[in-house]
């Protein structure tokens, strides 16, 4: 099995404060750096999880670029990365609390010039693929994605913008939150929300609750998903980690129900760690996890 994730690639630079207050001076006696963006992270996550993953993302040609690359090949994801002449690689500042919650303030750098031509670069491997993991915002969405349906290969979409919902007809899976839904659905119901994103063509949708769990919803069913309760350390990376979860039972052939438990699981285990990537948690680690 082999997923090929396309998307966003950043460093990120991770605080610890035991509260944001605006206006005021914060110091943080504890900086952590690490690989970050959605693509990364579902790379890196599935990769501990035991898939084969590779991604395809935009780099600068910059010192914060090559740092990404050797953070890449230790996790022991395929690079397929495109690096950009004169510009910066990404990067996000996120400032987490006490309570677990975070801030972040990204700059998008490379990520920003993502098109279709640089992701065509690698067709051959995309259609070897058994899913394609595509980050919306990553560059040109509305024409990454046409282009993506072409190949007619499982595409599972990570729906954090709005995109014309006529493209997004036909898509095997999406995942988002609960605030997502609401935002680009106009909606304040959640399942008015889920409601109207079916009616957009996607096939299977699963939506990430926070604390309250998550939801799996198609035009046959909608399934909902136990949380589970954990002491959150950092909350950062946990949807990242839930879309992973989702992915390895999609590969798997799990039932419906054991995808959320699976995927809660993994975002679970991430809050309970700081920083992105060193938090995802190994196949081994969801197995015994005790709830």
């Amino acid at each position: 099995m082999i997923v090929t994730c396309i998307g966003k690639l950043n460093i990120d630079f991770n605080y610890s404060t035991t509260k944001i207050e605006i206006g005021k001076n914060h110091i943080s006696n504890n900086l952590e750096i690490s690989l970050g963006g959605k693509a990364t992270n579902v790379a890196v996550a599935l990769r501990k999880l035991g898939v084969q993953t590779q991604l395809i993302a935009n780099i600068g040609d910059d010192e914060l670029g090559k740092d990404a690359i050797l953070q890449l090949q230790s996790f022991g994801v395929i690079s397929l990365i495109n690096v950009k002449p004169g510009i910066r690689t990404g990067f996000t500042f996120i400032v987490v609390e006490s309570d677990g919650k975070n801030t972040m303030f990204n700059y998008p750098g490379a990520n920003a010039m993502l098109c279709v031509e640089d992701i065509a670069l690698h067709e051959k491997t995309l259609k070897n693929s058994d899913i394609i993991f595509y980050q919306i915002g990553a560059g040109e969405s509305d024409e990454i994605i046409l282009y993506l349906k072409t190949l007619r290969k499982p595409l599972f979409l990570e729906l954090c913008e709005y995109v014309e919902p006529k493209i997004l007809d036909g898509v095997d899976f999406v995942s988002l939150n609960e605030e997502e839904a609401l935002r680009i659905t106009e909606t304040k119901n959640t399942f008015e929300a889920i409601s109207i994103l079916l009616d957009f063509g996607i096939k299977n949708i699963f939506m990430k609750l926070g604390a309250k769990g998550s939801v799996f919803a198609s035009e046959e069913k909608i399934i909902y998903g136990e949380p589970y309760a954990v002491d959150a350390i950092d909350t950062t990376g946990a949807g990242d980690a839930f879309s992973a979860g989702c992915i390895y039972g999609i590969l798997n052939n799990f039932p419906v129900e054991n995808i959320l438990s699976f995927a809660n699981r993994c975002g679970a285990l991430t809050c309970t760690r700081k920083g992105t990537t060193r938090a995802f948690p190994t196949i081994e680690e969801v197995q015994k996890f005790k709830y």
